[in-house]
């Protein structure tokens, strides 16, 4: 790896596989983030796009504290309103050097956490799925009078989404959004939230989308990374001047890339984890009925608390209530031993905010639907992988990154919702290979479907 310095800009080349080259030129970095604290390099079997940005803040491909993925959260809300004239976060700088130097401070999480502002604005904040549906909760976490949504590739049965939008270069392209229209409808502003802007075509589309449907709205699009290009940001202006649209970009760190040569990116077939012994899902039905959405798909049950139906701030602290209680009702679990906790898909802030809960040892990881080269070398984060079906992914193929590297004493895992058990066997049996594994349901017996 390369370093070069100047006055202003940070240039750093990783070399990904083979001859292929990725060139980052940091141009803005108002908090002064090193950039390996933010993400490592990987690549990708796709077409589109042979690269990926593997964050190291959100507990999606790699394992990451979840006072770091919340205090992420923290860092963009902070930014929001100061964007806004407000005042910052009163822990701002102790949450920027906590994860600038990636060492989790508990304590600080807890206080931080706690902070809650009010914007000027009527206030809508969307996060996108998969990746920064957890990373939108912890931004919204931040705030009174307002409500969050997360994007969803779910098709929820017997329910029309408020709207709809396709996104580029995914290997899912179909968001929906099942929020009542009435909460886009009273917004003044909506708020996007992901975790990396790569051309700005997905927020721009997004927008667009938005104001054909709920026109007259003002949009901060939140991000950790934007890379947008000086052309690419010109393209996103003019999109939003042709349609008169008040559009702002806030992000932790911009700049742009450029890539070099080119590689054959080749990978062995992956075959699907097949062992299979039994396992007991524990479902508290006292405290997970009342938390079950009356809503399903062909293959789920979803639980109220993750935003995939809208949430509003009244909802800040029954979350955190509830998470307390399904910690207490948990057979004898040892609190102080090291944890991994996996949450699945776009379930990520109630895995995050359950490890913060849970005790000290804690990490948190989810499967994910992004296919990403595993190869064993130091300085490549993704090491080893697996490949897995769920029936409650709907038969899209599942990965999960690094376990053979996981040094936990124990394994809980976060299920929003178990229909068959016996497909969950193969992943339960794999993880039962690094360490003791327990079985949480976060939402009643599946009911729904067809």
């Amino acid at each position: 790896m390369l370093h070069h310095s100047t006055s202003s800009n940070t240039l750093k080349t990783y070399n990904l596989h083979g001859d292929l080259k990725l060139t980052i030129e940091v141009n803005n970095n108002p908090n002064n983030f090193s950039p390996d604290s933010l993400f490592e390099m990987g690549v990708r079997i796709n077409k589109k796009r042979s690269f990926l940005f593997v964050s190291r803040l959100l507990g999606k491909h790699l394992a990451v504290d979840p006072a770091i993925a919340l205090g992420t959260g923290s860092i963009l809300a902070s930014m929001l309103l100061e964007n806004e004239g407000e005042e910052p976060h009163p822990q701002l700088s102790e949450i920027v050097k906590m994860v600038n130097t990636g060492i989790p401070d508990r304590t600080l999480s807890a206080k931080s956490l706690a902070y809650k502002a009010k914007l000027p604005t009527k206030t809508v904040f969307i996060g996108f799925a998969e990746t920064a549906t957890g990373l939108g909760h912890a931004v919204f976490n931040h705030f009174h009078d307002a409500t969050y949504i997360h994007t969803t590739r779910e098709e929820i049965l017997n329910l029309k989404p408020s709207f709809y939008f396709e996104e580029e270069h995914s290997h899912a392209t179909s968001h929906r959004v099942y929020a009542p229209e009435e909460i886009l409808m009273d917004a003044e502003t909506i708020v996007l939230v992901d975790d990396e802007i790569t051309t700005g075509l997905t927020a721009s589309n997004l927008i667009a989308a938005l104001n054909n449907s709920f026109p007259k709205k003002r949009y901060k699009v939140l991000s950790i990374l934007d890379w947008r290009n000086d052309d690419q940001k010109s393209e996103f202006n003019h999109v939003m001047k042709a349609r008169d649209i008040s559009a702002e970009v806030i992000s932790i760190l911009s700049g742009q890339f450029t890539l070099s040569n080119e590689a054959t990116m080749e990978e062995n077939e992956l075959t699907y984890l097949n062992d299979s012994k039994e396992f007991d899902v524990l479902i508290d039905e006292e405290l997970v009925a009342p938390t079950t959405s009356t809503y399903y798909s062909a293959h789920a049950s979803y639980n109220k608390f993750t935003g995939r139906f809208g949430v509003s701030d009244n909802h800040h602290e029954k979350i955190e209530e509830w998470i307390q209680q399904l910690i207490q009702k948990l057979p004898s679990i040892d609190r102080k031993k090291s944890t991994l906790i996996i949450g699945v898909g776009e379930n990520i802030y109630i895995p995050l905010r359950f490890a913060l809960a849970f005790g000290e040892m804690t990490k948190v990881q989810t499967t994910t639907r992004s296919p990403i080269l595993a190869k064993n070398e130091k300085s490549y984060p993704i090491k080893q992988k697996c490949k897995f079906a769920l029936p409650d992914a709907n038969g899209i193929d599942q990965y999960v990154y690094n376990l053979a590297h996981v040094e936990a004493e124990q394994i809980i895992v976060i299920a929003e919702s178990v229909k068959d058990k016996i497909t969950w066997f193969p992943l339960l049996t794999h993880l039962e290979t690094c360490a003791p594994v327990t079985w949480i349901s976060l939402t009643k017996p599946f009911e729904g479907g067809e």
